[in-house]
């Protein structure tokens, strides 16, 4: 059986058309049209219902599904078996949310770099809500981000959690209750990311309503904003560090435990690229490895 046919089965089922898989394989439609009849042929059964709006699996077509992706992954686990790091080639289009951005991504770049030299990365930044849009979408092969994903065909391995609490400007309070907190204008990351989502069930444990909540995507934007006075943030603590040992924002402590933010690395089973699982693979360690490491630094007096 070509391992082709069922690669363009496996995206025309992940993208919903043959046009998207087309998109992604770099072929045309048409041929990746005539690869499915082929895999239908050898098969002896149809794979999809096809009409005017939308391509629906067959029920063989579901059966498929499963099979294929285990088939693309021992292909990439044989085609591995005799390679070394330098033999390893391969374009890995990868996301990250900032909390990466600002705590372990150039350490694991720069060891990506050395590890695969023949692994080209192409790097994108955004939120979790578009990290995930992107995977589905087949235009990030890797995703950095904080949700288990469990839709066909994506990997999702959960890394050790963040720390995640309050901050302040330099010289405000080291401890407060929830409430003092909440009763003032808040900062966090985005809506819909995990600070954002652990910010509103503080206020529904404390019983008040949403208050007045700043909602930044920019770690260094944030950081900058509590600095000026703008307000407190409730953010992943490990990427304020830097601030923190400047002397320029300060963890307050809090009555009320905040959960951790998880992390997880997500990529795209059987994509035809062994690169792709190496690197998930290597991200998940270095993760780890920082999450493991990291320590709070000694505040330092503002200049």
């Amino acid at each position: 059986m070509n391992t082709r046919f069922v690669e363009a089965f496996l995206w025309s089922a992940r993208l919903g058309s043959f046009r998207a898989a087309s998109d992604r394989l770099h072929i045309t439609q048409a041929a990746v049209a005539n690869r499915i009849a082929s895999l239908e042929a050898d098969i002896g059964a149809r794979l999809f219902e096809r009409d005017a709006k939308e391509l629906r699996l067959t029920a063989v077509g579901t059966r498929l599904l499963d099979y294929g992706e285990r088939l693309m992954q021992l292909r990439q686990q044989i085609l591995s078996l005799g390679r070394t790091g330098d033999e390893v080639f391969g374009l890995v289009r990868i996301g990250a949310i900032e909390t990466v951005v600002h705590t372990w991504l150039i350490g694991f770049l720069t060891n990506l770099r050395s590890t695969y030299p023949g692994i080209e990365v192409q790097l994108t930044s955004e939120t979790t809500r578009a990290l995930h849009r992107g995977l589905r979408e087949g235009t990030l092969d890797i995703a950095l981000q904080t949700d288990l994903l469990t839709d066909t065909g994506i990997i999702s391995t959960p890394c050790l959690p963040m720390e995640m609490g309050w901050v302040g400007p330099a010289g405000d309070e080291q401890a407060l209750t929830a409430r003092q907190l909440l009763s003032e204008p808040v900062l966090t990351m985005s809506p819909g990311s995990q600070p954002h989502e652990a910010l509103k069930g503080l206020f529904r444990e404390a019983g008040l309503p949403l208050g007045k909540v700043h909602c930044v995507s920019s770690m260094s934007a944030l950081a900058r904003l509590v600095r000026s006075g703008f307000g407190r943030a409730l953010v992943p603590l490990p990427p304020i560090y830097e601030y923190v040992a400047r002397g320029e924002v300060q963890i307050i402590r809090c009555d009320v435990p905040v959960p951790p933010q998880l992390l997880v690395v997500s990529y795209l089973e059987g994509a035809g690229s062994d690169a792709i699982r190496l690197v998930a693979e290597l991200a998940c360690r270095a993760s780890d490895q920082y999450t493991a490491s990291v320590t709070p630094p000694k505040f330092a007096s503002a200049q």
